[in-house]
């Protein structure tokens, strides 16, 4: 699904006082393991490219320091909801615990017509902790990615959805993109 720039996004702020706030360092391990449960639904839903290793954790190093040299970079925003208590995580873990967590990449393409910057950017790992669903969560996340990717010149958003997520990302403005969607996943970087 993409989003088109001229799609306004405005965060609207909810009447329980719920904060959405830019995800800093401290936060990179507890967005991994949000990563992570997004895998798991998409392979749950039957959207996994290798759903046979759905329970590997030897990226999240990887993931590690990629989420924090491009948040560094600038090329990477990251939208949090803090967690309401420390029920969700155990007291030693080792991040500050989430409720809920959008992150959003911006990425430099070769222009083209309808596209004159190149500027692209991509929703990825949005996740809301299972206790705190249908409070709109999510839709506050990823307004805040759209808006963040909008302010950096972005011309286009794109981002993959599982079912359950369709209509939210509907009523944000995404649609179908009119040419087909292909991957191909290399089995020769395995274990490497």
């Amino acid at each position: 699904m993409r989003v088109e720039r001229q799609s306004i996004c405005t965060i609207v702020p909810m009447t329980n006082s719920v904060k959405v706030r830019s995800a800093d360092l401290e936060d990179v391990l507890e967005m991994v393991r949000m990563r992570h449960a997004v895998f798991r639904s998409m392979a749950d839903a039957g959207a996994a490219s290798r759903p046979e290793e759905i329970e590997d954790t030897s990226w999240y190093v990887n993931a590690k320091e990629a989420i924090a040299h491009q948040i560094n970079r600038g090329t990477l925003g990251a939208f949090v909801i803090d967690a309401e208590s420390s029920s969700l995580h155990p007291a030693n873990a080792a991040s500050r615990p989430l409720s809920a967590c959008a992150i959003a990449t911006l990425d430099e393409r070769l222009p083209g017509p309808g596209f004159p910057q190149g500027l692209s950017g991509s929703m990825s790992s949005v996740f809301v902790e299972p206790t705190h669903r249908g409070r709109g969560y999510a839709r506050l996340v990823v307004s805040a990615g759209i808006s963040w990717l909008e302010s950096r010149g972005a011309e286009v958003v794109d981002l993959h959805a599982t079912p359950q997520a369709t209509q939210l990302y509907r009523a944000l403005g995404f649609t179908e993109p009119r040419s087909l969607s292909l991957r191909r996943v290399f089995t020769s970087t395995l274990n490497t």
